[in-house]
């Protein structure tokens, strides 16, 4: 994520463009703008997950593209380096963006279960948690509200499985239409797939696309 401060000073209508897996911290941007008593709009390239609701600015997110917005925020799931550029600026991080960075992370590391989540995210976590980051909130949406379009395509996926090799690897089929009916995205479709490493026996998990040929879209 390239944040500029200076063209952030000289903007007069600030743009912040997100999606369904960086709205937490496009959230925090759009409270650091509101700061500078700048103008700022909020674009979400996707709709987002009503999951997510629960954060600041969750309502002012729009679909369109504001034609008069003069610099522009593309914003990614990077949620140390943003945690940096705030330290960097001097802004100061309320509870309602402690809450949102500390989602940011949640989701960013597969709910700290990720190979990539280290001393740095913990030591960010216990920060976060200073400032007054409303765990109980974030757990509550993220890990124990499930989307009903979710649950219909672990249905799907569920029925689609198959177990090989001594049921060591687990094979499940997607296809357009069940991400078309369910209302869910292929991203969804990745993250079932790692609650099935949870299957005893099962180390490996190919997802296959039922209606390009069989065609491996993914492996974990």
């Amino acid at each position: 994520m390239q944040i500029d401060i200076e063209k952030i000073k000289d903007a007069q209508h600030i743009l912040i463009v997100t999606d369904r897996v960086s709205f937490a911290n496009a959230s925090v941007l759009y409270s650091c703008m509101l700061s500078l008593h700048k103008k700022v709009s909020l674009q979400n390239r996707e709709a987002l997950n009503t999951n997510l609701s629960f954060l600041p600015w969750f309502d002012k997110s729009r679909q369109n593209r504001p034609s008069t917005a003069d610099y522009i925020i593309e914003v990614d799931t990077e949620t140390l380096g943003l945690y940096a550029f705030l330290l960097e600026n001097n802004f100061k991080i309320n509870q309602k963006m402690a809450t949102a960075l500390y989602t940011g992370l949640l989701m960013r590391y597969d709910n700290f279960m990720s190979n990539q989540c280290d001393g740095k995210v913990f030591a960010l976590v216990s920060e976060l948690l200073k400032l007054n980051a409303n765990k109980p909130l974030c757990h509550e949406y993220l890990l124990h509200r499930v989307p009903l379009g979710l649950m219909r395509l672990k249905e799907r996926l569920l029925k689609s499985l198959l177990l090989k090799d001594d049921a060591r690897l687990a094979v499940v089929s997607i296809c357009d239409d069940d991400l078309r009916s369910t209302n869910t995205k292929m991203l969804d479709a990745f993250n079932i797939m790692r609650e099935f490493l949870t299957i005893v026996h099962v180390e490996k998990v190919t997802l296959i696309k039922s209606d390009e040929n069989s065609k491996i879209i993914k492996e974990i």
